[in-house]
C-alpha cells in the first residue's frame, strides 16, 4: 500500500483469536493479519464456516490442525504463544 507520496508503507497487523471446542476440548487458536477491512470481512466468513470443518473431524488434534489450515486459506497465519 502506497500513501500519498508514493511511498509504500507497511500495514499493521491485527490479532486474532479464537476459542475452539471439540467434545470437552477446549483451546484457543491465535492468528494474525493485516488490520483493514477486507481482512475483518474475510474472518467473519471463515469464523461462520468453522463449523463445518470441526463436523468434518475425528478427534481434537484433527480439528486443531484443520482449523488452522482452514483460517490460512482466508489468509490469516497462525501465531504460536
Amino acid at each position: 500500500m502506497k500513501n500519498s507520496a508514493g511511498i509504500k508503507r507497511r500495514s499493521m497487523k491485527k490479532a486474532y483469536i479464537i476459542n475452539l471446542k471439540y467434545g470437552i476440548w477446549e483451546n484457543q487458536l491465535w492468528l494474525e493479519a493485516d488490520d483493514n477491512e477486507v481482512m475483518q470481512e474475510k474472518w467473519e466468513i471463515a469464523k461462520a464456516k468453522l463449523t463445518d470443518v470441526a463436523t468434518a473431524c475425528q478427534s481434537s488434534g484433527d480439528y486443531f490442525n484443520k482449523a488452522i489450515e482452514h483460517f490460512s486459506q482466508y489468509g490469516f497465519s497462525r501465531i504460536q504463544k
